[in-house]
């Protein structure tokens, strides 16, 4: 018998792991991690009906956004920009994009596209539902397309925008992408055989004649035309919303699709969309903090024994197991270091902090680390997961000047590496200084005190060495290795401040609350380094990292801790004989 050679088509580039459910009983003799793997897939929903057919459609491979993925992943990032919200109408993001697509004009008119500034809601009043527009409106208002024509000239010419004009450009491409996805224009869905990373065909070709004729030029004309019968078949069901129909119908689309590849010798790779479905599922770092606040609520049980800190350690350990595994799918989808956007480096820091608690840990054995690191990375992890708008959590591919992978993990995972230290530094700090204030025990303060030392050298170190690093890698990028970017000033700014604090405790300027006090506010510099730099000033050449959004959170965040660091000062200086 003959047999066809076949080609995988590349999704995405990178070998890994199969499944989860390749590990067989008996692997593991450590009840611990046997624990942890069943925790691991106690979270992934069961396949019954509903869920069956979510399954089949988002599963389906597209290309979109640089990079191949499942359509569950197109369609959660789909939703979040149209929407503003990770879900929308209790539908899944998947079949929630689907019937996008099987009754467009039903959901073209429905209010779906948030509306958040002021004038914006001013200006499309009488239509409102809820601060919601539908996409019709927002495209068929002749006002406000002369409004967003405006904007987009100015922005064309390189002017800067006002915040009103950000936003009309926002709403309008939001209610544009609606209208891409609706009618099938976008993601592709067909890769082209002589080329895969070619841009791919959307199933809008499929609904013509003149469509199917240039996909026949690349398929056989019975594959393009079983591929057209199905999608419509599966678009009508999808208009009845009978379950049993669409997901038989949804099995027969895919399974079309797969056999209009294999007639020109290409087939996926199943390994990569079953780990970024498990990603997608698993949600391991909301799963993690979860596990953090578990392990945090244990330890602070009054009269604990020891099998009950024993207890509290194990869930905080598997928190980092799956804070872990969660960073190594990621790595594994993306191709890269998880760390080029505020989210990432978010959830990367919030992991560094866990990690040097546990080093700390094995030269100290004190639980105190752990809880102080597992208070401090649960909050890191809910600022991530509660701000998608903002704080994006696609997986894009790198830009250029990224794209040096040897540099992008010494330089910038040295620098991350360096916030954590710092993060858990601040967590250390702001006990010592309760336990100041309040007149802890000494034995304990003296402990928090040689915490505190040490985890401003591990950040010290960690930090100065990518900041050189950075200028080492600004020289082979940008042809100079010091320019006094705004990144750059202000990641030099923060080095000097815990430099400062170190020297101050080293000359004996500070005492223990000295030193607790200035390393909490030197986490402020971090702060404006590590998020003003990119979401308040965005200047320099540090532009990939730029966002916006959220700065009223960070400044009540700010706030806060300088009245809780002013009211421990003040509570000691009432109280000197305690000192």
């Amino acid at each position: 018998m003959m047999q066809t050679r076949t080609r995988t088509v590349p999704f995405p580039k990178v070998p890994g792991l199969r499944c989860i459910r390749a590990f067989k009983p008996g692997t593991f003799r450590n009840g611990t991690v046997v624990g942890v793997l069943l925790l691991l897939l106690s979270c992934v929903p069961l396949a019954h009906a509903a869920v069956s057919l979510e399954d089949v459609l988002g599963r389906i491979p597209v290309q979109h956004g640089g990079r191949v993925k499942p359509f569950a992943s197109f369609a959660k990032e789909s939703v979040l920009v149209v929407t503003g919200k990770t879900g929308f109408e209790r539908q899944k993001p998947a079949l929630l994009v689907w019937y996008w697509i099987a009754q467009p004009e039903v959901w073209n008119a429905k209010p779906i596209l948030s509306v958040a500034h002021p004038e914006l809601r001013k200006h499309f009043s009488s239509d409102l539902v809820q601060n919601r527009v539908s996409p019709a409106l927002v495209l068929s208002d002749l006002e406000f397309k002369k409004l967003v024509s405006a904007a987009r000239t100015k922005q064309e010419k390189k002017e800067k925008l006002t915040q009103l004009e950000q936003k009309q450009l926002e709403l309008y491409e939001r209610a544009r992408l609606f209208e891409e996805i609706a009618n099938v224009r976008m993601p592709g869905f067909v890769p082209h055989p002589g080329d895969p990373k070619m841009t791919w065909l959307p199933l809008e070709v499929f609904r013509d004649p003149q469509g199917r004729d240039i996909a026949a030029q690349l398929y056989p004309q019975d594959e393009v035309d079983q591929i057209a019968s199905r999608f419509n078949f599966l678009i009508e069901r999808l208009k009845g919303k009978t379950v049993d129909g669409a997901f038989l119908a949804a099995q027969g689309f895919s399974q079309s699709l797969a056999q209009l590849l294999f007639s020109r010798d290409m087939v996926f790779d199943e390994a990569a969309i079953d780990r970024e479905m498990l990603y997608l599922k698993l949600r391991p770092f909301q799963l993690a903090g979860i596990l953090y606040l578990i392990g945090i609520l244990i330890w602070l049980a009054p009269k604990k024994k020891g099998k009950v800190g024993l207890l509290s350690f194990s869930i905080f350990a598997a928190g980092f197991v799956v804070h872990t595994f969660g960073f190594v799918l990621r790595i594994l989808i993306a191709g890269r270091p998880p760390v080029t956007n505020m989210y990432e480096s978010i959830i990367w820091v919030a992991w560094a902090c866990v990690f040097f608690s546990l080093v700390f840990w094995l030269f100290y054995r004190s639980t105190l680390l752990p809880a102080i690191a597992a208070c401090v990375a649960t909050f890191a992890l809910l600022v991530g997961e509660s701000f998608p708008t903002f704080l994006d959590p696609t997986i894009s591919p790198l830009v250029p000047v990224l794209r040096s992978n040897y540099w992008l993990t010494i330089h910038v995972l040295t620098i991350t590496l360096g916030y954590g230290a710092f993060l858990f530094n601040w967590g250390i700090a702001h006990l010592l200084l309760y336990s100041l204030a309040f007149h802890k025990r000494k034995e304990l303060t003296d402990r928090l005190t040689e915490y505190l030392y040490r985890s401003l050298q591990v950040g010290v170190i960690l930090l100065a060495s990518g900041t050189i690093l950075g200028g080492v890698w600004a020289a082979e990028s940008w042809g100079r290795f010091w320019g006094w970017d705004p990144k750059e000033t202000w990641a030099l700014i923060a080095v000097l401040a815990y430099l400062a604090v170190l020297h101050s405790r080293t000359a004996g300027w500070l005492d223990a609350f000295g030193v607790a006090l200035w390393s909490a506010v030197s986490f402020l510099t971090v702060i404006m380094a590590w998020y003003g730099v990119n979401f308040v000033l965005g200047a320099g050449l540090h532009s990939y990292g730029f966002g916006g959004g959220g700065l009223p959170c960070v400044l009540a965040f700010v706030l806060t801790d300088i009245v809780i660091i002013m009211w421990f000062a003040r509570r000691l200086k009432m109280k000197p004989a305690h000192r």
